[in-house]
């Protein structure tokens, strides 16, 4: 059973940390795709409708592909334990929140890296917007969260705001957010509200 976990645990590593697609893998399909035609044109001009299922297959296949790998890189983000999303990047932690609202029935927007008005995820349900800051934190997070946080509500023209964080929130923070209005999400509310795996494992960070 250990072995059976481990081995689950090094798959989904895999999956988050190798399996990435890039516009230039893409890009490098095509030009495969492009100089074959270029190279075999009078065969295909000669069996154009062998060419275009052939063409239609390998499309419909790569599509599945990204598909099955999608899927599978939200199910890893959603099985993190408390431990991996500690040592997540910021847009790590970002994507499994994503996930993780998701999963509740938001319908998430990513904000772009910058320029992004302090919001990280737009959510929407039920016609209701959110706006929320996510911090990948080791420190407490501070006033400068949340008021950026409140920004973004008024941005965004949004009816609610949150901070959510892997970490903890100090005095000041919990203070204003309390003053703004602004929903806060710290490492317990996290594990709780997102991942129920991370919840069972919290204990052993």
């Amino acid at each position: 059973m250990r072995d059976n976990q481990d081995s689950t645990k090094k798959m989904e590593l895999f999956i988050m940390k190798k399996v990435r697609f890039k516009p230039a893998i893409v890009s490098l399909i095509f030009i495969i795709l492009i100089a074959f035609a270029v190279y075999r044109r009078q065969w295909i001009l000669e069996n154009r409708q062998l060419a275009a299922a052939a063409l239609a297959g390998a499309l419909g296949l790569f599509v599945a592909f990204h598909i099955l790998i999608q899927h599978l890189k939200k199910k890893c983000y959603l099985n993190s334990s408390i431990a991996r999303i500690d040592n997540m990047s910021g847009e790590d932690f970002e994507k499994y929140l994503k996930a993780g609202f998701e999963r509740k029935g938001y319908k998430v927007e990513l904000t772009p890296g910058s320029n992004d008005y302090g919001a990280d995820l737009v959510l929407t349900r039920k016609g209701e917007t959110t706006v929320v800051q996510a911090k990948r934190y080791e420190a407490n997070v501070g006033n400068k969260a949340v008021q950026e946080v409140v920004a973004a509500r008024a941005y965004y023209e949004a009816e609610k705001a949150m901070v959510v964080t892997n970490s903890y929130f100090t005095k000041q923070a919990v203070k204003l957010a309390e003053a703004n209005d602004v929903e806060l999400w710290d490492r317990g509310n996290l594990v709780k509200n997102v991942n129920t795996k991370a919840l069972l494992t919290a204990g052993k960070s």
